[in-house]
């Protein structure tokens, strides 16, 4: 029997390119909208479905009764200004429906530039009668109060922690350090640290992948996603150690129990992210420059007796019952 539904929830903006954290945030928030309202049809909406005529093709219509939650991650705000006008289209463009911006890091560069489209997005954020952003780091909740003070703004941790629940965790022997590591714009660490970092290395004769979360290849299936995703994930369950810059990779060691140490990013979104799992004794938040001490936690997991985590994360429960509640606010259930 062909199940019927009365209402529809639309994920838009989610991408095609090979951004690994970014698809990986579609499988995860398809994940939590289908467990917290699966008597509601859910429809995915790439970007360049909406942007197109494909919309008319497929007869994609939305309706009033109809919720839209747009993909989260890194992109409200100007680094990545494009994003952020497809923000603001989206909000003025549909002023009675429920619209929720899955957990999201903001940044506005504190120039004219940025003061300028801040005040763009504030006055069409803030119109808006039923709009929540949920905020993945306390630097952006906070900000969001200040500036969006007529949203609803709500803290959670990142989507992509809910998939701790679908990760298989095998019981295989781990070996040496996985590094993901930044090449794109948002790259801050420096090469001469991670020469001298492969150097300690090898001179202790410790093995190590060299990855990324990012590619240049398109994915636009699932099973496509979950193919690309889970080879990053293997690669950290099958180490002792990851070292990255990237947020979701921080969150892929997570999600394997796979200690971890973690370099500042070009924004907030780690510095305070990582504040999400501060009570995980095998995160390490830690000064890419301060060779001494990687040295040491390199020593600690790699050098030694393998090392078995013993405390997961809470994060996967706190944003899956934030999503539910935004979903159900309102709503007879």
């Amino acid at each position: 029997m062909i199940k019927k539904y009365d209402k529809k929830i639309f994920l838009i903006g989610t991408p095609w390119h090979g951004n690994i954290g970014d698809q990986a945030l579609v499988i995860a928030e398809k994940y939590i909208i289908n467990r917290v309202a699966s008597n509601y049809k859910l429809i995915e909406i790439p970007s360049v479905v909406y942007n197109s005529i494909w919309m008319n093709f497929f007869d994609l219509k939305i309706s009033k009764k109809d919720i839209i939650f747009l993909q989260g991650g890194g992109n409200l705000g100007t680094l990545y200004i494009n994003e952020e006008i497809f923000h603001r289209s989206i909000v003025q463009k549909y002023p009675n429906n429920k619209i929720v911006i899955m957990p999201m890091s903001i940044f506005f560069h504190n120039n004219e530039f940025g003061k300028n489209e801040l005040k763009k997005s504030a006055m069409i954020y803030n119109k808006h009668k039923n709009f929540t952003i949920i905020s993945r780091d306390e630097v952006s909740y906070n900000f969001a109060k200040k500036y969006f003070s007529k949203v609803n703004n709500i803290l959670a941790p990142d989507s992509v922690t809910s998939l701790e629940d679908i990760v298989s965790l095998y019981d295989i022997k781990r070996n040496g350090i996985c590094f993901f590591l930044r090449k794109d714009i948002e790259k801050v660490v420096k090469d001469d640290s991670i020469n001298k970092i492969k150097d300690f290395l090898d001179k202790n004769k410790i093995n190590y992948i060299l990855s990324d979360t990012a590619n240049n290849n398109s994915y636009r299936i699932d099973k496509t996603r979950k193919k690309i995703i889970s080879s990053r994930w293997k690669y950290a369950q099958s180490s002792r150690l990851v070292i990255t810059d990237r947020y979701h990779g921080v969150i892929f060691a997570v999600i394997t129990h796979t200690p971890v140490i973690v370099f500042k990013s070009f924004d907030t979104k780690i510095s305070s992210g990582v504040k999400w799992f501060e009570d995980l004794e095998w995160v390490h938040y830690v000064d890419s420059n301060d060779l001494n001490n990687i040295f040491k936690i390199i020593d600690k997991y790699c050098l030694h007796e393998e090392y078995k985590v013993k405390t997961t994360s809470k994060c996967k429960d706190i944003v899956i019952k934030k999503v539910k509640d935004v979903i159900w606010d309102g709503e007879r259930k």
